[in-house]
């Protein structure tokens, strides 16, 4: 062995002692601090004003994290350790607070720091005092040295949320339906973790529209009642060759009852009578502002914005069944994204806070009960701690999520230190295994150097359950902050 050598096993066998195991899961670590760092305070100022009665009201302010804490049987606090936790199975958590302001008359009371419920500690995250410790003083206190962690603590269990594949979110993605003879445009349009899917077709050279509750909506309606009012206006946001003025014509022609934005507007009426409280016409306002596109705005100043997106769609979409483009490859990994710990965690939180039957409901609900009695509530008794914390804890435990999805956590396969770092490697994508999905099982050319070609498990699972490649990690993204500012770098230099 050469000098050379030596140094290569020397610098390869640090990579081993001391960086492998935090390259190869502190993707998931990452997720879960950004969450613990903006996440949770973005969902607290969503609720902001809780009323609860006419000249009185609280406001939910600052968030603020304990230390993992246990209390003992002699009510003797201290702080616990995560093999104290494993060991005793206890389940690792710390509390959540979250500074209350009662509002009477318009006048802002002395703020309350009230717990909001026990939220999990994942393992060597910034949450956990252990992660910015020596190795000689992990040694010291019980824990493993070489424990990596990203995982949670359920009454002594281990668990990890897996990777979970899906189709990127705010992106168009066109296929050529061949058996089908049609074109068709899905969209997941996603804000704030709510995801409105739209689905565009062209069948028999006609464009027809799939979102919310409306099904075959007449895509030219839609741009009329979006504010392109004129047969020359859609023609010229959509065509850009004398090619594609015949098909456009086309779908006009097919609805020709439709000249104007009022016509657009009540023909949509038809579609959604009987579908709420509100009159037809607020209905259709709604979901043009609300559901439709919500990504892109969300007020009715964004309708024209929404209006040059969709005739954007409606080119691409004419242009393939025409064979003058090819359609988008589904499979592809620029079209797919994988949601991670922050992810999930986002959307269970979201449901439990701002919910149909979230903290704003139930804060309302205590508190009518508690005035009925003629008793002057406490603030905490009206945060219902408890509650958040068992929903955290049974979601986790169970893996049965938000939304009717199950299996997003597993527990930590501990047989060997390798499988364990594979375990937590695994990307699973959320196609039905009982179905056939033939391509989606396949070996992608954009694989390379992302996924490992061999580690996937035989049978139905096939394809469906990845591991990353050795050396791959998971990028951030962008957050809104950060999109807005490249977006007025770029209009700046145009």
């Amino acid at each position: 062995m050469t000098v050379n050598d030596n140094k290569l096993f020397e610098g390869f066998k640090n990579i081993i002692e001391k960086d492998l195991s935090s390259i190869i899961i502190n993707y998931h670590i990452e997720s879960f601090n950004k969450f613990v760092k903006e996440g949770v305070q973005k969902i607290v100022d969503e609720i902001e004003y809780i009323l609860l009665e006419e000249n009185f009201k609280v406001l939910l302010w600052k968030v603020e994290f304990g230390s993992p804490v246990l209390r003992e049987a002699d009510v003797c606090e201290r702080v616990i350790t995560p093999m104290e936790a494993m060991i005793r199975n206890l389940s690792y958590t710390c509390p959540l607070y979250v500074n209350v302001v009662p509002i009477v008359n318009d006048v802002h009371q002395e703020p309350t720091k009230i717990k909001l419920c026990d939220f999990p500690i994942m393992v060597r995250s910034s949450l956990d005092p252990t992660h910015n410790l020596s190795k000689e003083e992990l040694i010291n206190i019980g824990e493993d040295p070489y424990d990596p962690g990203g995982y949670f603590l359920v009454n002594g269990t281990e668990k990890i949320l897996v990777g979970v594949e899906e189709v990127a979110n705010n992106r168009m993605v066109i296929t050529k339906e061949e058996k089908k003879g049609i074109e068709m445009a899905r969209i997941n349009s996603e804000k704030n973790q709510y995801i409105q899917r739209h689905m565009i077709e062209r069948r028999d050279r006609i464009l027809y529209m799939n979102f919310s509750n409306l099904r075959n909506v007449p895509l030219i309606v839609v741009l009329r009642a979006l504010g392109l009012k004129t047969d020359k206006e859609i023609v010229e946001s959509i065509s850009d060759t004398s090619k594609m003025d015949e098909e456009i014509l086309t779908n006009i022609y097919e609805f020709e009852e439709v000249r104007s934005q009022n016509d657009a507007l009540q023909y949509l009426e038809k579609f959604v009578r009987g579908m709420g409280k509100e009159t037809p016409e607020e209905r259709v306002q709604n979901l043009l502002n609300n559901f439709l596109l919500h990504h892109l705005g969300v007020t009715s100043e964004n309708q024209k914005t929404k209006a040059i997106y969709l005739a954007h769609v409606a080119n691409r979409l004419i242009k393939v069944g025409l064979d003058i483009h090819k359609g988008d490859d589904i499979d592809h990994l620029a079209n797919k994204r994988i949601r991670l710990t922050g992810y999930y965690l986002d959307i269970l939180f979201r449901s439990l806070l701002l919910g149909k039957n979230g903290l704003a409901s139930r804060i309302k609900y205590n508190y009518q009960r508690l005035t009925k009695r003629k008793k002057n509530p406490v603030l905490q008794a009206l945060f219902e701690s408890n509650y958040i914390t068992k929903r955290i804890a049974s979601a986790l435990a169970t893996g049965q999520w938000v939304g009717g999805r199950v299996g997003i956590t597993q527990r930590l396969d501990r047989v060997n230190y390798i499988r364990r770092l594979s375990n937590m490697r695994a990307v699973v994508s959320v196609l039905s295994s009982s179905q056939e999905h033939p391509e989606a099982r396949e070996l992608h050319g954009t694989h390379w150097g992302k996924f490992c070609s061999q580690e996937t498990p035989e049978g139905i699972n096939i394809g469906l359950r990845k591991h990353l490649a050795t050396l791959a990690s998971i990028s951030k993204g962008v957050s809104d902050k950060e999109r807005e500012n490249i977006l007025n770098f770029v209009k700046e230099k145009l």
